[in-house]
């Protein structure tokens, strides 16, 4: 984390991009912007990881089935 970092404090690089969790671990979870959990439902167990700055993916990697996506609300379902 960042606890502790001010300015003038020594600091090393270690050239590693930040990186976050990601995979069906994730699901559910909240995360701080450095992909530590902050839910209170401990450590996210997962071995895959991908860096916060990485190129898109191809659009056609992407899904793009039409299904309805019902979320409880009313108003939001009905458009």
């Amino acid at each position: 984390g960042t606890e502790g970092l001010v300015r003038g404090r020594r600091v090393l690089n270690t050239g590693a991009p930040i990186t976050v969790p990601v995979g069906r671990a994730t699901l559910g979870r909240i995360m701080n912007v450095l992909g530590e959990p902050i839910d209170e439902r401990g450590e996210i167990k997962t071995d895959h990881y991908l860096p916060i700055h990485r190129d898109a993916p191809a659009l056609v990697d992407l899904a793009t089935g039409q299904e309805i996506l019902a979320t409880g609300i009313k108003v939001v379902d009905l458009l």
